[in-house]
């Protein structure tokens, strides 16, 4: 867990870190460069650098947090990329629901694995559910999410990386937007 500087959430939790590139938003990856940087830290976590890596020691984490905090989950990583199994899936959203004081925020750029996973599961009352759409060829997402039962359901336009033209916002709560940064 860390304290985030995130502006939307005060704290992250990675159950899984790595990823591989989905989409557009993906070429400047933030998660990615950091993750090589904390391997060459001798950040055990890391130790795979940004290859998809699940973190069962993680899992207790959010037991341990006092107070009520705003989780994004997966920060480095994506939660439903097509190398963590439900079964793993399922471990996570059982601590989620375990620590009803917390709310979590998970976005994803596979908004279609989300949506399978939960044809069969119910999606906790504490969970905020988000899909990233940065270019016109992810604008599909937004249909995934909002067929989706989530208390909360969110976009990340960021980085928004040309203009998405006019978008169908029904049933959606919230919308983040945000341009690249870095160096490239």
């Amino acid at each position: 867990m860390a304290e985030s500087k995130i502006e939307w959430t005060d704290k992250t939790w990675n159950p899984v870190t790595g990823c591989s590139k989905k989409s557009t938003g993906c070429q400047h990856c933030y998660a990615e460069v950091m993750a090589r940087r904390l391997k060459a830290m001798g950040q055990t976590k890391y130790a795979n650098g940004f290859q998809v890596t699940l973190h069962n020691h993680c899992l207790k984490e959010p037991f341990e947090w006092k107070g009520s905090h705003n989780i994004f989950v997966c920060s480095m990583g994506d939660l439903f990329h097509e190398d963590v199994p439900f079964d793993f899936i399922d471990k996570v959203f059982d601590t989620i629901t375990r620590t009803p004081q917390h709310r979590y925020q998970v976005l994803t750029k596979r908004a279609e694995r989300m949506a399978e996973y939960f044809v069969t599961r119910s999606i906790p009352n504490n969970v905020w559910l988000g899909v990233t759409v940065e270019a016109q060829s992810s604008r599909f997402r937004i249909d995934c999410l909002r067929d989706l039962s989530a208390s909360v359901k969110f976009l990340s336009c960021e980085p928004l990386v040309e203009d998405l033209g006019e978008l169908d916002l029904t049933g959606i709560d919230w919308v983040i937007v945000g341009g690249e940064s870095g160096p490239k």
